[in-house]
């Protein structure tokens, strides 16, 4: 985290002064060199007409041409006329003031970065007005900094060429002039960005006519806590418990209000104890406002976020992007710590009506469950050949969860593993069990994360069963489907069934062009259009696509192997119109999957070479 933090603010630093310095740089040795130029020609012109030297040197050395650009006393201004009247003198010299200003701008972003960042310390309140001011006033001030670094790089781009060669490139002048025209209209599009609202939640909302013991279970604790219960439950299967006063979608039902999420698997695993106080814990963060605040500010932190991410995405905005992203930085660092505070008050609370023992012990089942359900998916992800069958995970956890309770690691792996929760950052577990004041000996770990009760709360959902069932059948179709998609990733087909399910996701793409011919795009590479000849993307090393004379066309590099001999081939693409942007997108989809796939086979051939090594 602080090598990364440390990397960001080295970027930043760069992309506020670099340009400035470097036009700074620039400025003062052109200055430098048409100072001493004027000075030569001015004592030259003396020699000529037999003027007394002694006192023009003095004269010069009192005041260089460069001095009189500023504002000058009455009986200068004649000689300021003569040397620094508009030229090119005036103009390196009135330079130096812009970019001095710019590095100022730069030092008022640095510092507006680092005081909002600083803001949010102090108070989860703080926190509220500084992501509510952060955005309006850093986001402006992006715009004056790519406006003002973007005439200094158009000034630096002109001169460099100008002064050392006497040419100017008017291409490059223009292309930096579409970069900052396309820096500001990014940075416009990114302000009008939609967040995507996509709060869809895999679960059954529990009514209370639907389980009146548990709710009557859930307004008990609610009420010893001296709060309401909340406006809904909803049962799923993910490994964890949490509550969100976000606006959710479960089976095509919008649910506002306080919603408390349950795991079915894991109240199977926790006691009706130890399930009591992990709701209490989740409760209590409803009863602290601690739902509410997450569900006020995180749209902002979303907004932002998305804005953050656009900048990112395109070159031409890179320069804003790095004090965006330390402000970002600071400010999750502070909503960490507010966050992690929060989870301790939680857990006092918890263990204050549940009991220390009973809290604790539910840390660390849920952190075996979790813990372990990872490795479970992992190992299914990873396999290479298509899961045919069902995946069977539930009663995989099940049958295997002692066994990895029992392996080696796994008091340690548990102490630094945090607990599941998709709205906060919670401590690890080891901190947690301290700050409650009871701790499970590495001895006990096991015992206690494996122990399934014969009572607990999904008992108090009648048909807790079938929900569960369900869920788990969508849920293992889902990651079959996800699996077998990123197989069409992996594999170099070697066989039918390999081709058909990489073309099921990469089927060749073909695109018509004038008189007849085509272009096709496949996995294997480009079928061009001229003799329909096959360019393999492994021949390939590099392609871009340009227009000469109105007609688009892609230029082809190639690597040399002793099947290909060839160095360059250029495709012309006439007729290809309103299909340029699908080609284009075809091309880079199916490039990627190539270097994708050499990747993933270049390190799977590493880990056999280093297997059969070791063996």
């Amino acid at each position: 985290m602080k090598k990364g933090f440390s990397k960001i603010l080295i970027y930043l630093l760069l992309t506020l002064f670099a340009i400035p310095v470097a036009t700074l740089m620039l400025s003062e040795y052109a200055g430098y060199q048409l100072n001493n130029e004027i000075t030569e020609a001015i004592l030259d012109n003396a020699r000529q007409n037999n003027q007394d030297l002694t006192k023009v040197n003095a004269f010069l050395q009192a005041h260089p041409p460069r001095s009189v650009c500023d504002t000058v006393t009455p009986d200068l201004l004649e000689y300021k006329h003569a040397v620094c009247n508009g030229n090119e003198l005036w103009q390196f010299e009135t330079m130096d003031k812009v970019i001095f200003l710019s590095m100022g701008l730069g030092l008022v972003f640095l510092v507006l970065v680092g005081v909002l960042g600083g803001v949010a310390f102090i108070s989860p309140g703080a926190q509220a007005w500084s992501l509510r001011l952060s955005r309006p006033v850093l986001i402006f001030m992006s715009f004056v900094e790519v406006i003002v670094q973007g005439g200094l790089l158009l000034w630096f781009t002109f001169w460099i060429s100008a002064f050392f060669t006497d040419k100017y490139y008017p291409k490059a002048i223009f292309a930096v002039a579409l970069l900052i025209l396309a820096g500001l209209f990014y940075m416009v599009k990114g302000i009008f960005r939609r967040i995507p609202f996509d709060n869809q939640v895999e679960g059954a909302q529990i009514s209370r006519t639907h389980a009146p013991a548990l709710w009557a279970r859930m307004d008990n604790l609610a009420s010893r806590l001296g709060t309401t219960a909340p406006d809904h439950i909803v049962a799923g299967i993910d490994a964890s418990f949490y509550v969100t006063e976000v606006p959710l979608t479960v089976k095509d039902r919008k649910l506002t209000g306080r919603t408390l999420y349950v795991s079915l698997p894991l109240l199977r695993h926790l006691t009706p104890e130890q399930a009591d106080g992990v709701m209490v814990h989740e409760l209590t963060h409803l009863h602290q406002g601690d739902s509410a605040t997450n569900a006020t500010l995180g749209p902002k932190i979303q907004r932002f976020d998305l804005y953050i991410s656009t900048m990112k995405d395109n070159l031409a905005t890179l320069l804003v992007y790095y004090p965006l992203a330390v402000y970002r930085t600071l400010f999750e660092l502070a909503w960490q710590r507010d966050s992690r505070r929060r989870e301790f008050i939680a857990d006092n609370k918890a263990a204050q009506i549940a009991g220390p023992a009973t809290i604790a012990q539910s840390l660390v089942k849920v952190s075996a469950y979790s813990g372990y359900w990872g490795e479970v998916e992992n190992e299914l992800f990873a396999q290479d050949e298509k899961h045919e069958n069902s995946l069977q995970i539930r009663q995989t956890i099940a049958q295997g969860l002692t066994q990895y309770a029992h392996s080696n690691g796994f008091s340690e792996m548990i102490r630094r593993q945090n607990v599941p929760h998709p709205f906060d950052s919670h401590p690890p577990l080891s901190v947690r069990m301290k700050n409650v004041g009871y701790e499970i000996s590495s001895d006990q770990l096991a015992a206690v994360a494996t122990h399934v009760p014969e009572e607990s709360w999904a008992n108090l959902i009648p048909d807790a069963e079938e929900i569960e069932q369900a869920l788990w059948q969508r849920y293992e179709h889902e990651f079959s489907s996800a699996h077998e998609e990123s197989l069409a990733w992996r594999y170099r087909p070697e066989d039918a069934a390999q081709t058909a399910l990489v073309e099921k996701y990469f089927p060749p793409q073909t695109y018509t062009l004038r008189k007849g011919k085509t272009i096709t795009i496949s996995w294997q590479g480009i079928t061009e259009p001229k003799h329909g000849e096959l360019l393999r993307w492994e021949d390939i090393s590099t392609m871009t696509h340009d227009t000469r004379c109105w007609i688009d066309y892609l230029a082809l590099n190639f690597e040399k192997t002793r099947t290909n001999k060839r160095k360059r081939l250029t495709i012309y693409l006439p007729g290809i119109g309103k299909q340029m942007d699908a080609l284009n997108e075809s091309l880079g989809r199916y490039w990627v999957r190539h270097q994708t796939m050499c990747e993933y086979q270049r390190t799977l051939r590493e880990e056999q070479h280093t297997t059969t090594a070791d063996a």
